[in-house]
């Protein structure tokens, strides 16, 4: 009877962890492509569909701060919690790692590849992915972009959950995602593809706004299992009819198909995915054995410091790898090697990032718990349907 009383968010769904693991190996494996040791075709183009994992990111994203806000919205503490915690999850490494690249790198960096002067300032205030109206300047900290989106999205969606009744919350989300899709698609076709479109929050919050619908579905409705199961295959087809359309519209249409309706085709697929995952957490299938298999759970538990850090580390690797014979740089075997060795680096120091700095923050997370005025119910009719 204690689980009744324990919010859906406050509990424990291995899965997801699973979820954010797959999420950045992705997106690291779409960022080796710049290492100086050649990949073969193939393996390069799969790797070069690695930034999808960005885009479950804003899905789970969504998913996980939605259904935090929706389970405390009755709380006395409401804003002054769930910042707090943000707070202590996200600006110590944030800002930790932001300080030593702007006072480091400088020393050990090469010019052109340091954020200018207007984008630093944008990283410390978190606007940097609004770089894009002005010339894009690729730099060691581009990466950030996608951070800069979530806070944006923290910062405006409290309010707006607080605001609006349960009732109407997932009206009001695919109301919104209509909007975004509609407004992005017509802009994108009449004025063209742009790096505003790509990094640009309100052209980008497919995910982050259908991961939000799946938080208030799964606690407003009861999912049956046909339906369940439904899920995880939908979001197999749907992602793989962006590969096939991405392919098919050629070369000279593949950024119009993809920011248009590309975005919004994979943020449903990848809604379907998470609502899947955590429908069926800790069920004996195949899919919730790999999302819960040992490596990929721990990569998903240092995720924000390995996407935090591994783009850096990438660069600082890809120097050294100058050193190294010429034959090595033509040898695949070795190209696999360099690849590992680089995912296994920003592993090894995203870790010790969580357990020696992180780690003494999110100790501090329970001094911010959530108050509520009445014991909440835990169990959501989607769990008590399919559980």
């Amino acid at each position: 009877m204690a689980d009744a009383f324990i919010p859906f968010s406050q509990r424990k769904l291995v899965a997801l962890d699973g979820v954010r693991g797959l999420a950045v190996v992705a997106v690291m494996f779409t960022h080796v492509q710049t290492q100086a040791f050649p990949l073969p075709h193939s393996l390069d183009t799969i790797f070069g569909y690695g930034w999808f994992g960005v885009d479950l990111f804003f899905v789970l994203s969504g998913f996980l701060i939605t259904g935090i806000l929706v389970d405390t919205r009755e709380c006395s503490n409401y804003f002054r919690s769930f910042y707090a915690r943000r707070f202590l999850r996200i600006f110590p490494l944030y800002y930790g790692f932001l300080a030593f690249a702007l006072l480091v790198f400088p020393h050990v960096v090469a010019a052109d590849y340091m954020p200018t002067g207007t984008d630093r300032w944008l990283c410390v205030s978190y606007l940097m992915n609004w770089t894009a109206l002005a010339p894009w300047h690729h730099h060691i900290l581009n990466h950030f972009w996608s951070l800069c989106i979530e806070e944006q999205f923290y910062l405006v969606w409290p309010l707006l959950v607080l605001l609006v009744s349960s009732r109407r919350l997932l009206p009001l989300v695919l109301v919104l995602e209509v909007m975004v899709l509609t407004g992005r698609s017509w802009w994108v076709y009449h004025h063209g593809p742009s790096v505003a479109v790509q990094f640009a929050t309100i052209t980008r919050m497919d995910g982050l706004l259908l991961g939000s619908a799946c938080a208030v579905i799964i606690r407003q409705f009861r999912i049956p299992r046909s339906t369940t199961t439904a899920l995880f295959w939908s979001a197999v087809l749907l992602v793989s009819s962006y590969v096939l359309g991405f392919h098919l519209v050629g070369a000279a249409h593949r950024q119009l198909f993809k920011q248009s309706v590309g975005y919004t085709i994979l943020a449903i697929g990848f809604a379907a995915f998470v609502l899947y995952s955590a429908l069926t957490d800790g069920e004996p299938t195949w899919q919730q054995s790999g999302l819960c298999s040992r490596t990929l759970v721990l990569f998903g538990k240092y995720s924000y410091g390995i996407y935090v850090l591994h783009f850096p580390i990438f660069y600082f690797l890809n120097r050294l790898s100058h050193q190294f014979p010429q034959a090595l740089h033509q040898a695949h075997w070795f190209a696999y090697l360099f690849m590992a060795a680089k995912i296994a680096v920003s592993f090894g120091i995203a870790s010790l990032s969580y357990n020696f700095f992180e780690n003494r923050f999110l100790a501090m997370k329970d001094r911010f718990a959530p108050v509520y005025r009445e014991a909440p119910i835990a169990s959501t009719p989607a769990l008590l349907q399919v559980g």
